[in-house]
């Protein structure tokens, strides 16, 4: 296989590694947390790993702003944090709007004023927006802003993209490194994965008083079949060893087939979503009670 001697894929990993491989294709995965070593052959491949890998806030992009400079950094679990060239990006607000700086006097020799200067920002950040949009568009990891008042608000109130975290930084990040910048937003992916699982918490209890939720594995696997399961939760390194029919009906043995990959699978085919957390208690939300 070619990938043993790749030694710049192997200079680049994480935690984990994930293969699938077929008789034309190869596709690898750098997973963000250890995992079990296993090899499984067979018509469906091992996915609660690669699952796993997107079921937590473990990268992010940041935006770091100001009037004078704004950079994309791109934050991947285990990787170097990286510039990101953004097409289209304005450099600054002056050179945006056509000025050696904000603070140019109009022809008639008065300044533009705060009003006018206000109104220059928002098109500058408009315009950073426009420009992050075909970037982050299909994309859902949080995008977190390190930028000082006002333009941060103004940013905010501009800003398009649907995951932008409530929680910035104030402050300015212009002469930060990019490993700076890593570490100064690691609280707040934390706060965010925290304050996540609190409302996955609450949507649990809310959904099980509508007799909406399931916590046995067999029923759980029936319901995935009928297309019934919005949401399924699995510990991420779950793996009881069955079969299942095509009704959806439960039959563990030794067989060695991780049947909470086939439940898994079963969700994601019929449009649901599966998040597989560490230590995580089997349940499924419901799309209607059963």
């Amino acid at each position: 296989m070619d990938l043993v001697d790749d030694e710049t894929f192997w200079a680049t990993q994480a935690q984990g590694l994930g293969v699938i491989t077929t008789t034309d294709h190869l596709w690898t995965f750098r997973l963000p947390h250890a995992v079990d070593e296993v090899v499984q052959v067979g018509e469906r491949p091992k996915i609660l790993p690669l699952i796993g890998a997107a079921s937590e806030i473990l990268s992010a992009h940041v935006l770091v702003l100001a009037e004078g400079a704004v950079r994309l950094i791109d934050l991947a679990a285990d990787l170097p944090p990286q510039e990101v060239e953004v097409p289209g990006m304005p450099t600054d607000a002056a050179s945006h709007a056509g000025k050696s700086s904000l603070g140019d006097r109009s022809h008639s020799g008065r300044l533009v004023g705060s009003e006018g200067k206000k109104i220059l920002v928002r098109q500058y950040a408009r315009a950073v927006d426009d420009a992050l949009r075909p970037l982050l568009r299909g994309d859902e990891r949080p995008l977190i802003l390190i930028a000082p008042q006002p333009i941060n608000a103004i940013f905010r109130s501009v800003c398009s993209y649907p995951y932008l975290l409530d929680a910035d930084l104030q402050s300015s990040g212009d002469r930060m490194t990019e490993t700076e910048i890593a570490e100064a937003v690691q609280p707040l992916l934390a706060d965010a994965e925290e304050q996540r699982r609190a409302q996955l918490a609450e949507l649990l209890d809310q959904r099980r008083s509508q007799n909406r939720v399931l916590e046995d594995l067999a029923d759980i696997a029936r319901a995935a079949t009928a297309g019934a399961v919005d949401t399924l939760i699995v510990d991420r390194a779950a793996n009881e060893s069955g079969s299942l029919d095509e009704a959806g009906n439960l039959t563990l043995d030794d067989s060695g087939i991780n049947v909470v990959d086939e439940v898994a699978g079963r969700v994601l085919t019929t449009g649901g979503t599966v998040l597989a957390l560490p230590d995580a208690k089997t349940s499924a939300i419901l799309r209607y009670a059963l």
